[in-house]
């Protein structure tokens, strides 16, 4: 945080309940700290676009000391990393080869690994067949698409917005339902009416993780897990928060705020 920034300090501390903090042992902590509550986590790392190779590997080695710390601490925790953090931006191989990266340190210490495919992406993952401790998650209104594209892959995580309405929460429910992750499909922050259907059908206890951003959703989390089914909490950290807080944060005036201030930093920088 800039000492000198007087708007940023009051955005962070409308938003700080949605992020772990800005450094890697402040996710580490609260990660400790869910977990002695029962509770999974999937954690990642907030930076913004990545334009350079240079960028991409710092960002990576973030995420690779990361898998390390979780399995020094012994910590029940995956990482989610975009791709477009890895530097898809680039160009796709600089993604590619920072993924499998990560991918092989995940794999040497027993962290799961998420890939973030961001909307629209043509990303292949043939190089990856077979590989283990790893998913692709993507938006839940592309996650069909991109299970039948990456065949090999085992696990898949759907990415909800909020927007989704009651036809496409049940085409979602179906599509879920049927896919053939074996139990390795998580929801993250899937709507209501998705929720208790899948529930209700008696695949919610067996078919999927449901998933929600940490700061929102801890009464369903609570409510979820005492019905049996599995639960997660999405935690992000880093000091690039604001794009985030602007497109998950769900008070309208933090995003509001969050969005003004980071069209100001961005022509500030220009």
């Amino acid at each position: 945080m800039k000492d000198d920034s007087f708007v940023e300090k009051i955005l962070y501390r409308l938003v700080k309940k949605h992020v772990s903090g800005t450094t890697m042992s402040s996710a580490l902590e609260k990660t400790k700290e869910l977990n002695s509550k029962n509770m999974h986590v999937s954690i990642t790392f907030l930076s913004n676009s990545i334009a350079t190779r240079q960028k991409a590997k710092y960002v990576t080695t973030t995420y690779l000391e990361l898998v390390r710390q979780i399995s020094r601490l012994g910590l029940k925790a995956s990482i989610q990393a975009p791709l477009s953090q890895l530097g898809l931006d680039v160009d796709e191989q600089t993604a590619a080869e920072n993924l499998s990266e990560i991918i092989r340190t995940g794999n040497k210490y027993g962290v799961f690994v998420w890939a973030e495919v961001p909307p629209g992406s043509h990303f292949t993952t043939s190089q990856f067949d077979g590989a283990r401790g790893f998913g692709l998650a993507a938006q839940a209104a592309e996650i069909d698409k991109v299970a039948k594209t990456h065949k090999a892959v085992k696990a898949f995580k759907a990415i909800f917005n909020g927007t989704e309405d009651k036809s496409r929460s049940e085409a979602l429910a179906r599509q879920i339902g049927n896919m053939r992750s074996n139990g390795n499909t998580v929801m993250l922050s899937p709507p209501d009416l998705l929720v208790k259907r899948l529930m209700n059908n008696g695949k919610g206890n067996k078919s999927v993780i449901f998933e929600f951003r940490f700061g929102d959703g801890s009464k369903r989390l609570k409510k979820l897990a005492k019905r049996g089914a599995r639960t997660s909490v999405y935690l992000p950290f880093g000091k690039d928060w604001q794009a985030y807080a602007m497109n998950n944060v769900p008070e309208g005036y933090t995003r509001f705020l969050a969005g003004k201030f980071l069209n100001e930093s961005e022509e500030s920088r220009a």
